[in-house]
């Protein structure tokens, strides 16, 4: 079994959660891999992109794989599930369901349609911790994805924090409401999840069979 992690939307595979659960891997003899999402250069990447380089990175020798996504992550990791069924169990940190959506309702019809203008837009980038250009096809290609593209059943585990002001948790419940062997866990904390770590870990040791 193969172990991947997915960063969240302008982060880094040194975020907090990420370098928190590649400790944690380690510690049980266990390699979790976590890919830069960024690629070669954040401005022109897109979700296709990111889903391309993870097929022929992670996915390329049909060996099972377990995916760890946090927030864009998270709804990354239900795309890939959707697509290869080497995917055999899903752990998902908020989760960013209805990915596109959330991008229009943050940002105003006004905005995204100056975004469309412009080409690019700026937004904060909390892995290089400054603003960074992000070119309108991002928010194209995002609008081909959606989490029902997930048919298939497999064992999914979901946190989501009930103080989530980034992506509700109503979100994560009507996900696992439509579909069998999933198992939300809601917690007292928001979207970053960084509470009780270490109780998430447990969990997941449960739930991955280690």
């Amino acid at each position: 079994m193969n172990y991947l992690y997915l960063h969240g939307f302008a982060s880094s595979p040194q975020s907090t959660k990420a370098t928190f659960m590649k400790q944690k891997f380690a510690e049980v003899g266990l390699t979790l891999h976590v890919p830069d999402l960024n690629l070669t250069d954040f401005s022109t990447v897109t979700l296709s992109d990111q889903l391309d380089y993870l097929d022929r990175t992670y996915l390329n020798n049909n060996e099972p794989l377990v995916v760890i996504g946090s927030s864009l992550g998270g709804f990354l990791a239900t795309q890939l599930a959707a697509q290869k069924t080497q995917v055999q169990k899903l752990v998902l940190f908020a989760p960013a369901f209805g990915f596109s959506l959330r991008i229009s309702k943050a940002l105003g019809e006004e905005n995204v349609t100056k975004w469309q203008q412009d080409n690019i837009r700026e937004f904060y980038h909390y892995g290089l911790k400054r603003n960074v250009n992000l070119q309108f096809q991002f928010f194209v290609d995002a609008q081909k994805y959606s989490e029902e593209k997930l048919t298939r059943s497999l064992p999914i585990l979901i946190f989501h924090g009930v103080h989530d002001d980034v992506v509700p948790a109503s979100l994560s419940e009507e996900f696992t409401k439509r579909r069998s062997q999933v198992t939300l866990k809601l917690l007292d904390d928001d979207h970053a999840l960084g509470k009780d770590l270490e109780s998430i870990w447990q969990d997941i040791k449960y739930f991955c069979d280690f």
